[in-house]
């Protein structure tokens, strides 16, 4: 009788295939664990939702097919991949906010951007940060400047252009270079119920080439430092082309005093919502007395990215 055949020894037949493509598929959480040893292992760890729902096939097809090793290492898998996706990053208390902003990546190449500022009108949002707005939305934006009494702009920067809007007392707003000179971001000095805030509105550059990938990591570690030195309360927002779990958002986190501190989820995906691949890297972090009550994901205008709104509380305000 032919002896049982061994996991790892797989044979050219359907089966065999199919176990090939199980350890393919779980290799992905573990490669991409490794994300602070290189940028390419890095890209792996941003699609833990997507393992999620392969470590849930792999179990059905170990199960099924009575493959017990196969079937623990996508259990350990499974919890490996959920523990930070619907955990790590869920803290903090659901309520009423009496700030809001919305950030939003409207794409420069937007057909319709009417759309885009019909739907940011009517959000009206305290403090609106829209990114990849060149010089095309020039005359598109005239709502929003009459709308708000503060706006910045820097609209010759292509993909990496941005325009905020508030309503907020203000100090200044400062265009500011972290990492490179190609990607600006924006700094606001505001004031909110009589105290200070420093709004931080920031486009790094995908992470898609080792080049990119250094600019990326630098621009995180900056404003980690940079956000170390505030003393009162702090937003970072934009699309930071980052999941709440990859190495990089780590490194903004490191130090900063920057939190997600949401009672809603940040795994909600904001990209590629057509597309498997789809994951969240629009966010709102924030620091010092400030919490997000509530965090919503706006619908389809038009972009390959969706709108964050979210509503703030400083928590001394709580009822």
């Amino acid at each position: 009788m032919a002896s049982a055949r061994s996991f790892w020894r797989l044979s050219a037949s359907f089966t065999g295939l199919i176990e090939t493509a199980c350890i393919l598929a779980l290799a992905g959480t573990w490669l991409g664990s490794l994300g602070s040893l290189h940028w390419l292992l890095d890209l792996f760890s941003h699609f833990r939702l997507q393992y999620v729902v392969l470590c849930l096939l792999v179990i059905v097809f170990a199960v099924w097919k009575r493959k017990k090793l196969l079937g623990l290492i996508a259990v350990v898998s499974l919890f490996w991949n959920a523990w930070p996706v619907f955990e790590v990053h869920r803290t903090g208390e659901a309520g009423e906010g009496k700030l809001s902003l919305m950030t939003f990546n409207v794409f420069y190449e937007h057909q319709q951007p009417e759309r885009v500022i019909e739907y940011v009108l009517k959000a009206d949002a305290d403090i609106v940060c829209l990114l990849e707005t060149d010089s095309n939305w020039t005359n598109h934006l005239q709502p929003l400047r009459d709308k708000y009494p503060h706006h910045a702009e820097e609209l010759e920067y292509g993909a990496f252009g941005f325009a905020c809007f508030t309503r907020l007392p203000m100090k200044s707003m400062t265009t500011r270079y972290f990492a490179h000179g190609l990607y600006p971001s924006l700094i606001m000095q505001l004031e909110h119920d009589s105290k200070p805030l420093t709004v931080i509105a920031t486009h790094p550059p995908p992470p898609m080439s080792s080049q990119t990938a250094a600019i990326w990591q630098k621009q995180f570690i900056e404003i980690a430092k940079f956000a170390s030195t505030i003393p009162h309360d702090l937003i970072v927002a934009g699309d930071l082309n980052a999941t709440p779990w990859c190495h990089g958002m780590r490194l903004l986190q490191t130090g900063s005093g920057l939190e997600f501190r949401t009672a809603a989820p940040v795994w909600p995906p904001t990209w590629g919502l057509n597309l498997p691949m789809m994951i969240p890297i629009d966010h709102v972090l924030v620091k010092g007395e400030l919490s997000i009550m509530q965090r919503t994901i706006g619908t389809d205008v038009g972009s390959d990215h969706r709108p964050v709104l979210v509503r703030l509380l400083r928590l001394v305000d709580r009822p």
